[in-house]
């Protein structure tokens, strides 16, 4: 009775023990990279490579309509981040088709929306998503983190 007692406790604690440590040993069984995220959801930056910026030059350039019927200009530098060069190289390597997704996505701006901060920032993160839908139709890579305005000049 007393070995049977001793069998089932080890047992209980090994399984806990490998329940403990599954998230940590299985990525590294894998070949998986750690992730940044720590256990309570927050991004470790212990665990982040260098940020990588590349510009998208020259400065994107559009025009549109605003309430009024004028004709207004927007010319919009923006830079991308990542942390891989890989996908560096893929935005640059890219870079027109990237340019075409936004040209068309900030078109179909109203100026009313993108002169308040709320909007520049609504049209930054539906950039993003056109970034990183482009990049994955066109390469298969993921990994743009942001894009970042540069220069934001309406006329």
């Amino acid at each position: 009775m007393k070995q049977s007692l001793m069998t089932g406790a080890i047992v209980f604690v090994a399984v806990m023990l490998a329940q403990i440590a599954a998230p940590f040993v299985l990525p590294l069984i894998h070949g998986e990279q750690p992730t940044a995220l720590s256990v309570d959801g927050d991004v470790d930056p212990a665990l982040l490579g260098p940020a990588l910026y590349t510009p998208l030059d020259p400065p994107l350039l559009a025009n549109f309509v605003d309430e009024t019927g004028a004709t207004r200009f927007l010319q919009l530098g923006v830079q991308a981040m990542a942390r891989e060069q890989k996908v560096i190289d893929a935005i640059q390597v890219h870079a027109p088709a990237l340019r075409n997704a936004f040209l068309l996505l900030i078109t179909n701006q109203s100026y009313e929306d993108i002169v308040t901060r709320e909007g520049k920032e609504e049209l930054r993160e539906a950039m993003l998503a056109e970034a990183r839908a482009t990049l994955k139709r066109n390469t298969g890579l993921d990994g743009i983190e942001a894009i970042y305005f540069t220069s934001f000049v309406i006329q």
